[in-house]
């Protein structure tokens, strides 16, 4: 059975790879892949956001929340609040709420942001 963590991650994966896969590819770009660093208790419902490099656009985004080392993720889903680009499709927003166990001693997981940009053109398509 996977945990909650596991299954993130794979959705997560499986979403990146997708995206970078169905991106029209132009003799001089390629789409890549960043995933930003790990935001200590970041999964608190707050948005975050991952930004793509200057003169690149978003393709697409996601998230992992993992428990620090010697914790556990609680056994009930987190709740996504955001995931989404932001207004000018240059960064990719998440808001995610997801416990640590024991819940009276938990607090909120870490949080990574991942997003997809453009490489080598200013907007998709281009």
């Amino acid at each position: 059975m996977a945990t909650a963590a596991r299954l993130a991650l794979t959705t997560a994966t499986t979403l990146l790879a997708a995206i970078a896969a169905a991106t029209p590819a132009h003799a001089d770009s390629q789409s890549r892949a960043t995933a930003g660093p790990t935001i200590s208790h970041g999964a608190d419902g707050t948005e975050q956001t991952l930004m793509c490099p200057p003169d690149e656009n978003v393709l697409g985004g996601g998230f992992t929340v993992s428990a620090p080392s010697g914790r556990t993720l609680g056994a009930e889903p987190g709740d996504v609040l955001t995931s989404r680009p932001t207004p000018d499709a240059t960064g990719w927003i998440v808001a995610v709420k997801k416990s640590l166990r024991p819940a009276s001693h938990g607090g909120p997981a870490d949080l990574t942001l991942y997003v997809v940009c453009t490489e080598g053109e200013t907007a998709p398509g281009d």
